[in-house]
Formats: structure tokens, C-alpha cells, sequence
């Protein structure tokens, strides 16, 4: 009896779906660039997450609410909790550490230090997991640290003397998200990601429009005056639909259609988008410093998607 014959790939649909998980990863990497525009107009990084979540979270709640609907099982309420308590983590915790410390250093060396999160997942994963930490984990952690010392190294001379402290925070960032993405694996398996993605954003949403109200000392009418801007607004909107909600589906879809694997080492091409974003819109230095930085750290994360 012969075998089954595998059936033929189309290559339109390869080509689109190669496309599409471009163009995500580059709207994805041109967040930062928006966000340091943002603060550099005055906006704060609460406003700045407060907007962006307010605008892209009925969406994704959207899209939650059909999928709790077609779904077979009742969500266990264990599930919902830490589904929610991960989504503060994440869309939270993270984010608020990860614009903190955009505020102090360049736009290259925060993609740069928040890209090398696949790193430490692995190293959680071995950790926390008991996963394999093979020696392409370890070249992958040396190559992405030492890419990182590098622009820190030029960076640090002439950025003020704040540049450890934006490294910091942002490497807290890139820390705990990886410890997140360890988390939500068992989570996401139980809930299916629309779901999951339905009650973390909407958590994280409630948590910091309730930072938002907490830092404020001034009445509500002032304080709203304050954060309901037309630049708030428009850079809500921008980071809502064009750096969030959007790539989100484009890599979706891209997914789909090429697979996970050859969707994600589209990724590497983050760090490059926001290195020309950066030198084009922010008008930052790229020299032989951050070009070698760049290389390092590419080829480190890149050896964790080789097979």
C-alpha cells in the first residue's frame, strides 16, 4: 500500500504568511520608538500604558467573549485566577518596568537588553521546570550578554549617569516576563489563548487604570484633564492599533500559515527595526558599538530557534 502522499505547499500562502509575520514583528519593534516620542511630549508612562490598554483591550475582550462562548468545557475558576494574576504580571508589571526605563536609555539598548528574554526563559525553564540547559541555551545567554555590555559600555559614557538604572529596570522587565512565559504555558493549555488572552488583558487593564487613579492627588475632573489629551490620545491610538492589536493578528495568522517556528525567527529582525526607527525618528548614534551589540545579540537568540 503506498504512503500518503504529503500535500503540496502553496507558495502564495508561504510568501504571505513570511509577510505578514514581518510586518508584525516590525509594527511590534516600533513601540518603543513611539513610546520614547511619547515621553519625550510630556505624556507619562502611566498615561502612555493607561491609553494603550483602554483602546486595544475591548478587542481582544471581543474576541474572548466568542471563544468562551464556542468553548466545550467551562473555564475552571483556578484557571480564570491565574490567568488574571499573570496578565498583571505581564501586561502590567512588565510593561510599566519596561517604559520606566525607556525614559533613560536609548531606544536601541532597551530592544537590545528586552530581546535577550528567550535566553532566560530557558534558563527558568531549566530552573523552574526542569527543562534541558544545553550548551546552544549557554552560547545563546553568553552571545546576548555580551551584546548587551557592549552598548552599555558606549551608552554609559555619554547617556548620564541613569543608564544602569534604565538597564536595570528593563532587564527586571525582560526577567520577569520570561518567568511569564514559563507560567502561562500550563495555563494557556487549560483556558486555549483567546481566552487566556481575554482575562489577562482585561485584568492588567484594571490594574493600571487603578494605578493611574492612585498616583494622582488631584480632584477627577483635574486629573482626567490631565491624561485626556489629544496627544495622549493619538499616541494611545498608535500604540493601541498599529504597535498592539494589529501585529497581534498579523502573527496570528502568520503562524498559521508558515508555522510557529519560522514565524518566530522573523523575530530577529526586531532589534534591526528598531536600530534604523532609532537613528531615522530619534535621531540616536549608531556606531560600530551598537552594530556589534546588534550581531551578538541576534546570532545568541537566534541560536535558541535553530533546530
Amino acid at each position: 500500500m503506498p504512503a500518503p502522499s504529503t500535500p503540496p505547499s502553496d507558495p502564495t500562502r508561504e510568501r504571505t504568511g513570511l509577510l505578514l509575520a514581518v510586518v508584525a514583528v516590525a509594527l511590534f519593534s516600533l513601540k518603543v520608538v513611539v513610546v520614547k516620542l511619547g515621553l519625550a511630549d510630556g505624556l507619562t508612562v502611566e498615561t502612555l500604558m493607561a491609553w494603550r490598554m483602554l483602546l486595544s483591550v475591548p478587542v481582544y475582550v471581543a474576541v474572548g467573549v466568542v471563544a468562551f462562548r464556542r468553548a466545550d468545557a467551562v473555564a475552571a475558576p483556578r484557571s480564570l485566577v491565574a490567568a488574571a494574576a499573570l496578565g498583571v504580571h505581564s501586561y502590567y508589571v512588565c510593561t510599566w518596568l519596561d517604559f520606566t526605563g525607556m525614559r533613560y536609555i536609548s531606544a536601541q539598548l532597551e530592544r537590545l537588553v528586552l530581546f535577550t528574554y528567550p535566553a532566560l526563559t530557558a534558563v527558568l525553564a531549566w530552573a523552574i521546570l526542569g527543562e534541558r540547559f544545553t550548551r546552544r541555551h549557554a552560547a545563546s545567554l553568553g552571545l546576548s550578554y555580551a551584546g548587551v555590555l557592549l552598548v552599555f559600555g558606549a551608552e554609559a559614557g555619554h547617556a548620564g549617569p541613569h543608564t544602569a538604572l534604565g538597564v536595570g529596570l528593563v532587564f527586571a522587565a525582560a526577567l520577569l516576563f520570561a518567568g511569564y512565559v514559563v507560567l502561562a504555558k500550563p495555563v494557556i493549555a487549560a483556558l486555549g489563548s483567546q481566552r487566556f488572552t481575554c482575562v489577562a488583558m482585561t485584568a492588567a487593564t484594571a490594574a493600571i487604570l487603578a494605578h493611574q487613579l492612585v498616583r494622582t492627588t488631584s480632584t477627577p475632573a483635574e486629573a482626567a484633564a490631565d491624561w485626556i489629551t489629544p496627544a495622549a490620545l493619538a499616541y494611545g491610538a498608535v500604540l493601541a492599533v498599529v504597535c498592539t492589536v494589529a501585529p497581534s493578528f498579523m502573527l496570528s495568522e502568520a503562524i498559521a500559515r508558515i508555522g510557529a517556528g519560522r514565524a518566530s525567527a522573523a523575530g530577529n529582525l526586531g532589534p534591526v527595526v528598531t536600530a534604523l526607527a532609532a537613528v531615522v525618528v530619534l535621531d540616536e548614534p549608531f556606531g560600530p558599538a551598537q552594530a556589534g551589540g546588534l550581531v551578538l545579540i541576534v546570532v545568541g537568540v537566534g541560536l535558541l530557534a535553530k533546530k
